[in-house]
């Protein structure tokens, strides 16, 4: 598993508001996310329900992912098998703090399939898990500008 986590001076609504206005992300990011958008013409990354196809451009990586939760404070989706081999839960995880002043945003991805041991932050992970920090910051950034 892979965690990163950063604390973001903003309610968790305004956090998931930028968080899911992938139209504007050039504006603020060009790492890794270079695609996020509803499988459904008709919907936005903000009414997507589980069950739904999300459409992910990650790192030159494309695929159709599907919607497992969508809600004020997580947005979460599970990604196919890779050669079915290796499949990953990716989840932006928005906790208010005790005082309500800020996000805590942690960015998880889930591993699981015969080479989910590969994963790990302390091997291929290393990058992915390099990327989302550099995701969080940016994030972070774009946020407490606004």
């Amino acid at each position: 598993m892979i965690e990163t986590q950063v604390e973001i001076a903003a309610p968790p609504s305004k956090v998931r508001e930028v968080l899911l206005d992938f139209s504007r992300y050039s504006e603020w990011h060009t790492s890794i996310f270079h695609l996020l958008e509803a499988g459904d013409s008709t919907k936005t990354l903000e009414t997507l329900e589980p069950g739904d196809v999300i459409r992910c451009d990650v790192d030159g990586m494309k695929f159709d992912a599907e919607i497992t939760e969508n809600s004020e404070n997580l947005f979460q989706w599970q990604g196919p098998p890779v050669a079915g081999l290796v499949a990953g839960l990716h989840s932006f995880h928005m906790l208010s703090t005790k005082d309500g002043s800020a996000t805590i945003l942690k960015q998880t991805e889930e591993f699981t399939g015969a080479l989910a041991f590969l994963m790990g932050p302390s091997l291929l992970g290393r990058k992915l898990m390099g990327q989302y920090r550099r995701f969080n910051a940016d994030l972070k950034r774009r946020v407490e500008e606004l």
